[in-house]
């Protein structure tokens, strides 16, 4: 089987079975199989596949005709500029929540580099997390409650070399993190204090906010993504609930500053500053849209 056969086949298997694109899919898998790039496919149509070649790419084939995504075929998904492994333990980084990235970047730019930090809540495959850490040269405290998503995080942060500036916890949301600073204030045995390390805190919480209806009508392809990064109660709102709730609890020994940038379906959006401001009545909010127009992250000044 030529190059050029092996496509046609696995384009029309594929379309039979509903995927949205097929060929893409299938020069994608082709490539990865052959260790190599689209373009070379192109100018190679004629030559023919090894039989072992032919057997893998068979394979992922099948997969794909079962709609397990492509990113968990390849083992990879590019997010901001760069390569993530990931795999069926975290969740498959989309282009939507690179906005939240661009809005933490621009919010701690002009932030006193000794004295701010990052925390990443839900941090999944660590695509925020490593990101942040590589876009703003600042330490980046990366949080999850499922160890094997922490142990993927690891990897993408030790591929890109920046183990030195993320730090990896296990945990429930913000409870490492409030741990953390409950330590430092239990260190200095002051409240407030000119030499408090930390001036502005800075959360990014790309949590779980699909309700039960939007998981009883997930795409087939989703489906494949751990339910623990997806579900979210009735509205969806259930980790968002409590994260702020959390946050309220112990705002006090919390950094003065302290700004929450979370990701939400456009439709949480009055729903999701309600939950906002009944914990912080006094917060500022601001909703910002992502590149097709919708609703998708809330920007809180605590």
């Amino acid at each position: 089987m030529t190059i050029m056969e092996a496509l046609q086949w696995a384009n029309n298997k594929l379309r039979k079975a509903g995927v949205d694109s097929p060929m893409l899919d299938a020069e994608i898998l082709l490539a990865y199989c052959l260790d190599t790039s689209k373009a070379w496919l192109f100018a190679h149509f004629a030559d023919k596949l090894k039989s072992h070649q032919e057997e893998k790419f068979f394979g992922l084939i099948d997969r794909r005709e079962h709609r397990e995504p492509v990113a968990y075929l390849v083992g990879k998904k590019a997010f901001y500029g760069r390569d993530f492994v990931v795999n069926k333990h975290v969740l498959i980084p989309r282009p939507e929540t690179e906005v939240m990235v661009e809005l933490a970047v621009n919010a701690l730019a002009d932030k006193d580099p000794e004295r701010a930090l990052v925390a990443d809540l839900g941090t999944g495959s660590g695509a925020i997390a490593v990101t942040l850490a590589a876009e703003t040269h600042l330490p980046v405290i990366a949080i999850d409650i499922d160890t094997e998503a922490l142990t993927v995080a690891k990897k993408n942060a030790e591929v890109l070399a920046l183990e030195t500036t993320v730090e990896f916890q296990a945990g429930n949301l913000a409870e490492p993190i409030i741990r953390i600073f409950k330590t430092i204030r239990g260190s200095t045995n002051v409240q407030t204090s000119s030499v408090y390390p930390f001036k502005t805190l800075v959360v990014a919480a790309n949590l779980p906010y699909l309700s039960e209806v939007s998981m009883d009508n997930l795409q087939a392809e989703v489906r494949h993504e751990p339910e623990l990064a997806l579900r979210a109660g009735v509205d969806g709102l259930d980790a968002y609930w409590e994260l702020f709730r959390q946050l309220r609890t112990d705002r006090k020994i919390l950094p003065r500053e302290l700004i929450v940038f979370i990701e939400i379906d456009p439709e949480q959006r009055q729903a999701a500053e309600k939950l906002i401001l009944h914990n912080f009545p006094s917060a500022k909010l601001e909703t910002h849209q992502d590149l097709h127009g919708d609703d998708r992250v809330i920007e809180v000044h605590i």
